[in-house]
C-alpha cells in the first residue's frame, strides 16, 4: 500500500496565505474595474439569455450574423416600446399627483383619529413616564445637558445671504450631476450592447479558446462540460425572465381590474424589481399600494390591492417557482444572501440585481468543472455530507438523539433493511476503519457503539408501535408443497452469529429488526460465546439456517474459521456469510468463504434479507418433510422467551416470537 505523503505545516501556511492574497487582489480588481466589468457581466448574462433565440433563428435559415442582428433588433424594439410607455405613464403620474392632495389628507386624518383613541393615549402616557424616568445626565457628546442646551441656543449673525448667486451655482451643480449620471448609464448600456453583439457572433470562437485554455488533452470533457454549463445558465435566465415578466403582466391586469391608475407602470416596476433578490418584491409591492392610498376615496381599494399582491406572490413563490425550478435554484439561501451583500457593496444596485444570476453561474461551473468543484461545495443547496457520513459524524459527536431522529424519519418512508444498510451499517464500518487507522480513540469508538445500540433500541420500539399487534399470521404455500393443505406459517428458526467484535453484534441486531417476526424466530449468539460452545449448540439443536456476520474491514479470518468449524459439525446446515459493505477483493473473499464452508456469501444487509426471504418457502417445506419423518419434539411454551447472557458468560441470546 502506498504511503500518504505528509505535507509540512509551512507549505500549508503558504498555500493559505497565497489564496488570501489572490482573493484580496480579485476583490480590489472588481471594485476598481467596475466601470468596465459591469458592462462585461451584463453582456455575458444577456448573451446567455439571447443565445437560445439566436439558435432558433439560425435553424430557420439566416446565417449567424443576420440571426444575431434580428434577435438584438427585436429585443431592442421591445425595450424601446416598453420604455416609451413607461415614460408616458411617469409623465402623467407627475402631472396628476398634486391633484390627489385631498385624498392623502383624508387618509392622514383617519390615521390621526386612530392614534387619538384611549388605548393609543394610554400607550403614549406610558412611554412618556418611562422616558421621564430615564433622562441621561450627559448627552451623546459627553457634555452635561445644560451645556448642550446653551450651545444649541440660536445665535444672531449679520452675515449677508448669498442671494441668487448661490441658487444659480447649486442649480448648475445639480444639473451637471444628473447629466453625468445619465451619460454614465447610457455609456454602460451602449458598451454592453456592443459586447453583446460581439459575444453572440463569436460565440463558437470564444468557446474553442476556453476549451484550448483548459488543455488539449481534455478537449472532449471540457467541451461537453462547457456546453452543459451554457445550456443550464441560459435555461435558468430565460425561465427567470419569463416568470418575472409574467408576474408583471398578471399584476398589471389585476391592478387594471381594480381601477388603479397607471397599472402598466406598477406592473413593469414590480416585474423588474423581482430581479433584485429579497428587497425587490417588497419595493415593487409598495408602489401600487401607495398609489391606491393616494387616489382612492376609501380603504377598500388599497386593501384589495394588498390582498391581490399577497395572493400572486404566494402562488408564484410556492407553486410556480418550485414547479419550474424544482425544489430550488440549486444555490443555498446562505450563499444567495452573501452574494447579494457582496455584489451590492462592490457594484451597487446593479450588482444586487446581478447577484443571483452570478451565483447560479458560479454554482453550475463548480458542478461541471472539477477544478472549480469547491464553488459547488460552498454554494450548492445539496447536503455536504452523505446520509451515512452525516450519521457517523453525529454519533462521533455524541448527538445520538439527532441521529435517532434521522433514522426514524427515514423509516417512515423506507424499509428497515434499506435504512440500516444505507445508514447504520456504514457507521459501524467507518468506526472500525478509523480505529484501525488510529484516527479514532477507544473512548470515541465506545461512544459510537453505545449510540448505535441506543438508536437500535429506539428503532425497535418505533417499529413495534408502527406494526399492528393483532395482525393475523399469514399462510405460506411452498411451490412444491406435499399434501392438500397449506403449511401454517410457524416461524423458521434462524441463528445469527457475530464473527469477532461488538460491531458485528450490533449488525446482527439490525438484521433481526429487518426480518418479519411472523416468519422468523431469530436467535443471536453473544460476542463472548466460544466457537466450541456454538458448535455444540448447533449439533444439539440445528437451526433451519445460520448467518455469520463479519463487517469490513477485517473479520475475514474469524468468519472463515467459524464457517469451517460449523460445516464440519453440521454438513447439511445452510450457512450465509455476511461480509457487508465489501468493496475490495470481493471475488477472492467469496471463494475463500465458500471453500471454508459457506453456502452463500452476501455483501450487504439488503442482499442478506432478500436471500433469506427467497429461501423461506423452501425452508418451510424442508421443515415439514423432516417433521413427518422424525418423532415430534417436546412442546414449547407459546409465550415469547428471552434468555439473557451475562457479560462475561458463555451462551446464546435467545429471542423467540
Amino acid at each position: 500500500m502506498a504511503k500518504s505523503r505528509i505535507v509540512p505545516t509551512w507549505q500549508n501556511a503558504i498555500v493559505v496565505l497565497s489564496g488570501t492574497v489572490v482573493s484580496l487582489i480579485i476583490i480590489a480588481g472588481l471594485q476598481w474595474g467596475r466601470p468596465v466589468l459591469i458592462p462585461i457581466a451584463l453582456a455575458i448574462l444577456l448573451t446567455f439569455l439571447l443565445n437560445p433565440i439566436v439558435k432558433k433563428l439560425q435553424i430557420l435559415g439566416p446565417g449567424r450574423i443576420p440571426a444575431v442582428m434580428l434577435a438584438v433588433a427585436a429585443v431592442g424594439l421591445v425595450i424601446l416600446l416598453i420604455g416609451g410607455l413607461v415614460v408616458q405613464q411617469v409623465s402623467g403620474l407627475v402631472a396628476e399627483l398634486p391633484q390627489n392632495t385631498a385624498n392623502i389628507k383624508a387618509k392622514v386624518r383617519t390615521l390621526r383619529q386612530l392614534s387619538s383613541s384611549p388605548l393609543a393615549k394610554q400607550f403614549e402616557r406610558m412611554v412618556a413616564e418611562i422616558s421621564s424616568d430615564t433622562v441621561l445626565p450627559f448627552s451623546a457628546t459627553g457634555l452635561p445637558q445644560a451645556e448642550v442646551q446653551k450651545q444649541n441656543l440660536p445665535v444672531e449673525t449679520d452675515a449677508p445671504s448669498s442671494g441668487s448667486v448661490g441658487s444659480e451655482s447649486t442649480l448648475w451643480l445639480g444639473l451637471t450631476g444628473y447629466l453625468s449620471s445619465a451619460l454614465e448609464v447610457v455609456a454602460t448600456l451602449a458598451f454592453s450592447l456592443i459586447l453583446l453583439v460581439i459575444f453572440l457572433i463569436s460565440r463558437d470562437d470564444l468557446r474553442d479558446r476556453v476549451v484550448v485554455l483548459a488543455g488539449r488533452a481534455r478537449v472532449a470533457v471540457t467541451s461537453k462540460a462547457l456546453e452543459d454549463v451554457t445550456e443550464r445558465i441560459s435555461r435558468y435566465l430565460v425561465v427567470v425572465a419569463l416568470l418575472n415578466g409574467g408576474f408583471g403582466l398578471i399584476l398589471t391586469a389585476g391592478l387594471f381590474a381594480l381601477q388603479v391608475p397607471y397599472a402598466f407602470l406598477w406592473g413593469f416596476i414590480a416585474g423588474s424589481l423581482r430581479f433584485i433578490p429579497y428587497l425587490g418584491p417588497w419595493i415593487g409591492a409598495v408602489c401600487p399600494i401607495a398609489m391606491s392610498l393616494a387616489t382612492s376615496d376609501g380603504w377598500f381599494q388599497p386593501l384589495a390591492v394588498f390582498g391581490f399582491i399577497v395572493v400572486v406572490e404566494l402562488v408564484s413563490n410556492n407553486i410556480l417557482e418550485p414547479w419550474v425550478f424544482g425544489r430550488s435554484t440549486g444555490v443555498s439561501s446562505t450563499a444567495l444572501i452573501i452574494s447579494a451583500a457582496f455584489w451590492l457593496y462592490l457594484w451597487g444596485p446593479l450588482g444586487l440585481a446581478l447577484s443571483t444570476p452570478i451565483a447560479v453561474c458560479l454554482m453550475v461551473l463548480g458542478r461541471n468543472i472539477p477544478q472549480l468543484s469547491f464553488l459547488y461545495l460552498l454554494m450548492g443547496s445539496e447536503p455536504a455530507l452523505n446520509a451515512d457520513m452525516g450519521l457517523y459524524q453525529r454519533f462521533m459527536l455524541g448527538d445520538e438523539h439527532e441521529a435517532t431522529r434521522l433514522i426514524i424519519q427515514r423509516l417512515k418512508t423506507s424499509s428497515a433493511e434499506e435504512v440500516f444498510d444505507e445508514m447504520l451499517i456504514p457507521t459501524l464500518n467507518f468506526a472500525k476503519r478509523d480505529v484501525l487507522r488510529d484516527q479514532l480513540s477507544e473512548e470515541d469508538h465506545k461512544l459510537i457503539l453505545d449510540g448505535v445500540e441506543q438508536s437500535l433500541r429506539h428503532t425497535d420500539e418505533f417499529r413495534a408501535t408502527k406494526t399492528p399487534i393483532n395482525e393475523k399470521p399469514e399462510t405460506i404455500t411452498p411451490a412444491d408443497e406435499i399434501g392438500p393443505t397449506p403449511v401454517t406459517n410457524r416461524p423458521v428458526n434462524l441463528l445469527i452469529c457475530p464473527a469477532s467484535d461488538a460491531s458485528d453484534f450490533l449488525a446482527t441486531e439490525a438484521l433481526r429488526q429487518s426480518l418479519s417476526p411472523t416468519h422468523w424466530s431469530v436467535e443471536r449468539t453473544a460476542v463472548e460465546t466460544l466457537t466450541s460452545e456454538l458448535v455444540a449448540r448447533v449439533a444439539l439443536d440445528p437451526p433451519s439456517i445460520l448467518v455469520v456476520v463479519a463487517l469490513t474491514p477485517r473479520g475475514l479470518a474469524q468468519a472463515r474459521y467459524l464457517c469451517k468449524r460449523l460445516r464440519e459439525a453440521s454438513p447439511q446446515l445452510q450457512i450465509i456469510a455476511g461480509r457487508w459493505r465489501l468493496k475490495r477483493n470481493e471475488k477472492m473473499e467469496r471463494e475463500q468463504l465458500e471453500q471454508a464452508g459457506a453456502s452463500f456469501v452476501t455483501t450487504s444487509l439488503v442482499e442478506t434479507c432478500r436471500l433469506l426471504n427467497s429461501r423461506l418457502p423452501l425452508l418451510i417445506q424442508e421443515r415439514s418433510i423432516s417433521s413427518q419423518t422424525r418423532p415430534a419434539p417436546l412442546e414449547r411454551s407459546s409465550e415469547p422467551q428471552v434468555a439473557d447472557i451475562p457479560a462475561g458468560g458463555c451462551g446464546v441470546t435467545r429471542l423467540e416470537s
